[in-house]
């Protein structure tokens, strides 16, 4: 655009040297535009004066225009982005128009998109549009066979800059003269009939493309001549089967058909454009968590075979995993909907998960000396600084504290628990859309970076699909639950961390990419860091609830009874806690550890803070590691016997006997060694006992010296009355209690008095000392 305003369109909203525009109410001459700034001259009599501004300042002013030769603002019209504009045409069709579209734009411009310098025979400062478009007849016939002509070439042009630089003219009908319409003469709504049908069969088995002639048959029939009553209307918007393959074929629908039901499941999971992508300014402003099967083959306590799946938690503005937990999944026994020892990702392990974003990870023995965080990118001296919790032992992984999370709508995540202990830590919640992985795109992301740089080194891994799984893997050698989730964190903290990320760029440093850990520490070092360490009580908070009576037994939570060793229970026993509500009824809010069940908390509401702590009532009987899973399958095994749930001791030795069993189990791949239950990282829900001797050193015998003596004066002549005491005797003859000078010895010898003294502790013994001594000896 040239001269002063082209009338009659804003081409996409550019803005070119020669334009005249408004802005603050003047009227201004483009006479340069040199990256961010532009340069305006006033038009204005008498102004000479030439004015710098950032374009995007004066282009995003509320009264900016592009004025047309009569002063009038320009509408902006134009067309949407090429993605769209190639939307509804064939595969075929989009191919072609893309590469005439790159050809033109680099006969008009002089320089191929993509590319920063023209190449020879296009610089535009040096050849004109005719010269460009006779190189580029030349370039066509001897690379890609194709001759056409420079006029020619030149009349495409012109047809694309009429057009608003459209690519579609480029592809013109020869038959008709224009460009070839997506759909034709179809009507728009038997056209979105066919994406319906389309979308519908994206995870359907493959068919053929009479199929979805079928469908949309029946889907306008049903949609006009049914719902609308109209059945003309119905028979009047359906094609003739040749017409409607052509009609599918142009757009691109048939080639979906084709693809195979991963590609088109893919494909149907996209959202529709145009999308806003996942964006934040600081940590854990934005982040996505997502749960996905490992596929790692484990081994479970029991020495079998187990597969496992994972929880990442990423955050968006440093790409930083905040949190990883790895947890077993195992189908269990039994038809569905009464299986018993199955499991998968519950809502506690997301809890789990997001308490590791509140803590430092601290690195473990074994682990990579570059794994600390004072070998890394972190600003650990300034979190030091603010956090005492970062020591020497803290691993290169940053704490974040999420303030907002985007989420699948999985049943672990639709927990009223999870949204509870959500809203506690004052997390929002942000859904994504069903089948719509793309909604969290950066921790979809995750997990195919952490398959290539962790899953695929380790022992038991499965491939990406059945297809390209292994042989005898489940005879080979594999690692536990937890040794995975050592590993995993330990991958975190040393390559995913520390690796530059494509998607991290600096604004200060163009074209260099950054690790996570430098990301973050240039964000924190503007958005600052402030520690939010869990105390013991907001871990009991964290904990999953349940609600209880109690009774002079204590109370029971699943079936487990709980007491009181304190006897602080006693005083709620039949008691009703007021309070109303689903699930409550006046029962006691109790909260406990499905991992460690050994230890139960009930909360006394009427002394906010009062939280009383009952034990497990057959804990005795119980000398290792036990989860709530255990007691469930020995609750079945004692009712498959012909016992009841109330015989609380017999399913108790029943977990004694299986975690017995287990920890002497003949070894499996040479372990020789017990496995322990997975039982997930342990919240600190203790209170913290102050240690008055912290810091002091263990006492040294040899360094003991003797107290100096000191003689102290004597307070008074003592009662006439009272005898002398018997230690008198024990250094020489007796002596007169009431001499002159007070001397309670009588000999008045002061050299023979301080060895006395030196004696007995290093002081004189007066009045005062007599006492004590005497019951000592």
């Amino acid at each position: 655009m040239t001269g002063k305003g082209l009338p009659g369109r804003f081409e996409s909203g550019r803005v070119r040297v020669g334009d005249h525009v408004r802005w603050r109410g003047e009227e201004f001459r483009v006479d340069a535009l040199a990256g961010p700034t532009i340069t305006l001259q006033p038009v204005a009599p008498g102004a000479v004066v030439p004015v710098d501004a950032l374009y995007s300042a004066v282009a995003g002013a509320a009264d900016f225009a592009v004025l047309d030769p009569a002063g009038r603002p320009v509408e902006r019209t134009g067309l949407p982005p090429l993605g769209t504009l190639l939307r509804g045409v064939s595969e075929q069709d989009r191919t072609n128009a893309l590469k005439w579209h790159l050809h033109i734009k680099e006969i008009d411009t002089g320089i191929r998109p993509g590319r920063l310098l023209p190449r020879p025979g296009y610089d535009p400062a040096t050849t004109t549009v005719a010269q460009r478009c006779q190189a580029k007849a030349a370039e066509l016939e001897d690379l890609d066979g194709v001759r056409v002509s420079w006029r020619t070439l030149d009349d495409k042009r012109r047809k694309w800059k009429a057009a608003g630089e459209n690519p579609l003219v480029l592809i013109v009908d020869g038959r008709k003269g224009r460009p070839p319409r997506p759909g034709g003469n179809t009507d728009p709504r038997l056209i979105e009939a066919m994406h319906e049908v389309t979308h519908a069969l994206a995870r359907e088995s493959g068919g053929r493309i009479n199929r979805a002639l079928d469908l949309v048959e029946d889907l306008v029939r049903r949609r006009y001549a049914k719902e609308l009553q109209d059945p003309a209307e119905a028979e009047r918007l359906l094609l003739p089967q040749s017409t409607f393959y052509k009609r599918m074929a142009e757009l691109g629908l048939s080639d979906v058909l084709r693809q195979t039901t991963r590609q088109r499941s893919a494909r149907a999971s996209k959202p529709k454009g145009p999308f806003t992508p996942s964006h934040a300014l600081k940590p854990g402003q934005l982040t996505q968590i997502d749960t996905t099967p490992l596929k790692i083959k484990a081994l479970g306590e029991d020495g079998e075979v187990v597969s496992a799946e994972l929880t990442s938690l990423v955050d968006v503005a440093s790409r930083s995993t905040a949190a990883v937990m790895i947890v077993p999944a195992v189908t269990g026994d039994g038809p569905v909907g009464q299986r018993v020892g199955g499991r998968a990702t519950r809502a506690f392990d997301l809890v789990l998960t997001l308490a590791q974003c509140f803590a430092p990870l601290y690195a473990q023995p074994g682990w990579d000396p570059l794994t600390a965080a004072t070998a890394s990118a972190l600003p650990f001296g300034e979190l030091r600084a603010a956090d005492p919790r970062f020591t020497e032992a803290t691993a290169a992984r940053p704490v974040i504290h999420p303030a907002t999370i985007v989420l699948d709508q999985g049943s672990p995540y639709l927990s009223q628990h999870f949204e509870d202990v959500c809203a506690f830590l004052g997390i929002a919640i942000r859904y994504a859309r069903k089948d719509q992985p793309t909604d969290k795109p950066i921790g979809e992301r995750f997990f195919s970076t952490l398959a290539d740089g962790f899953s695929q080194h380790v022992a038991g891994w499965t491939g990406r699909n059945h297809q390209a799984r292994g042989r005898g893997i489940d005879r080979g050698p594999l690692w536990t639950i937890n040794e995975l989730q050592q590993m995993a964190q330990e991958w975190v903290a040393l390559e995913y961390q520390q690796l530059p990320h494509e998607g991290l760029t600096h604004p200060s440093l163009p074209g260099q990419h950054l690790s996570p850990n430098e990301m973050y520490a240039a964000l924190v070092s503007r958005s600052g860091y402030r520690p939010r360490p869990l105390t013991p009580e907001d871990s009991r908070k964290l904990l999953v609830p349940a609600w209880v009576k109690v009774n002079d037994k204590g109370f029971e939570v699943d079936n487990r009874p709980y007491q009181s060793p304190s006897g602080e229970l006693k005083p709620l026993e039949g008691l009703d806690s007021g309070l109303a509500g689903p699930g409550k009824g006046g029962r006691w809010e109790v909260r406990y550890d499905p991992y460690r069940p050994e230890v139960a908390w009930l909360y006394d509401h009427r002394s906010p803070g009062r939280w009383i702590k009952a034990e497990f009532v057959h804990r005795h009987l119980l000398t290792d590691p036990w989860t709530v899973d255990h007691w469930d399958a020995a609750t079945a095994l004692v009712l498959a016997d012909g016992g009841r749930k109330e015989h609380h001791a017999a399913i108790a030795l029943a977990v004694k006997d299986r975690r017995r069993r287990t920890r002497t189990a003949p070894p499996r791949r040479s372990r020789t060694n017990a496995l322990p239950p997975f039982q997930g990282p342990a919240l600190n829900v203790e209170e913290v006992v102050e240690d008055r001797y912290a810091g002091i050193s263990d006492l040294d015998l040899d360094a003991i010296v003797p107290y100096p003596a000191h003689v102290l004066p004597a307070a008074g002549p003592p009662p006439a009355q009272r005898p002398a005491p018997a230690l008198a005797g024990l250094f020489g003859d007796d002596a007169d209690t009431d001499t002159e000078d007070g001397d309670r010895y009588g000999d008045g010898d002061e050299p023979e008095q301080e060895r006395r003294a030196a004696f007995l502790g290093g002081d004189v013994i007066t009045d005062s000392l007599t006492t004590p001594f005497e019951g000592e000896l």
